[in-house]
């Protein structure tokens, strides 16, 4: 029975260790991804920033010699003020990605401040500040309405498991006539100490089923919408070997938490006036 007993403790360890490293994981990639954004940002402000200094100095009437003027020339030819445009709705489409709605609203801001710095028509300067004033207020509904869905789901995931931790402080016990009398029959089929095996299984269950929601939630958190899914479904296979009718209910409610509606990224304006 000890040998047993043992067995069953190392293998929640070794279970708790390999959920840990995931959720490890999971957060290793969102810093990631946050550096990458913050090293594009950089490189995106920093090219505005020349073009802006290059304008400045021909409206300036600075006398350029004849290689500066070519330097100047070819340079000015490299830069194509739709080109930075879209890099710019990269970004911006980029944050939506990983939910980065305040970063994503900024950079269309600061897009809109850059119009000044392009070598535009009046006609299409205007066409643009109209796209994007549209595409700000759609952002901004759709950051909301993501936003609202995304609590909703992590208060249904942190109900889950609450009820899970509540199960696990106090001894198991039957709730319905139906689990009654499967434990019954469970101790009289079995001896008592494989009735001591079973409920002792369904603790270690229960507690893998609790990190799996961790990492739902942390998928969850970085707008990851196929792992989201993924790690709920990983959940409700730890609990569908269990036969009580809570456990059954947990899993009703896994269901209805994955089959929630995904909201497609926006199209965005811009990007269909600018073209690319």
């Amino acid at each position: 029975m000890k040998k047993i007993v043992w067995i069953i403790i190392g293998i929640a360890l070794v279970w708790v260790a390999k959920l840990s490293f995931d959720v490890y994981g999971l957060n290793q990639q969102q810093v990631a991804l946050t550096q990458t954004l913050a090293q594009v940002q950089a490189q995106n402000d920093n090219l505005n920033d020349q073009v802006a200094s290059l304008k400045r100095r021909v409206m300036g009437g600075e006398t350029l010699n004849s290689s500066d003027a070519n330097a100047s020339t070819s340079g000015r030819n490299l830069i194509d003020d739709a080109a930075l445009v879209r890099q710019q709705l990269d970004l911006i489409e980029f944050a939506l990605q990983q939910q980065q709605y305040a970063t994503a609203i900024d950079k269309l801001n600061q897009m809109e401040r850059s119009l000044v710095d392009y070598e535009f028509s009046a006609a299409m300067r205007e066409s643009l500040q109209v796209v994007i004033a549209k595409d700000r207020i759609m952002l901004k509904q759709y950051a909301a309405t993501q936003i609202d869905q995304n609590n909703k789901l992590k208060e249904l995931l942190r109900k889950v498991d609450q009820q899970i931790s509540q199960e696990l402080a106090k001894p198991y016990q039957s709730n319905t006539q139906e689990q009654s009398s499967f434990w019954k029959r469970l101790i009289h089929i079995e001896p008592a100490n494989k009735s001591s095996e079973v409920l002792m299984q369904r603790a270690v269950v229960l507690k893998e089923a609790q990190l799996r929601l961790v990492m739902a939630q942390n998928t969850l958190q970085q707008g990851q919408q196929i792992p989201f899914a993924k790690a709920v479904d990983s959940v409700i296979e730890v609990l569908r070997p269990l036969p009580d009718a809570q456990s059954k209910r947990w899993i009703e409610q896994l269901n209805t938490i994955k089959s929630s509606p995904v909201l497609p990224l926006p199209n965005l304006s811009t990007r269909t006036l600018i073209g690319g």
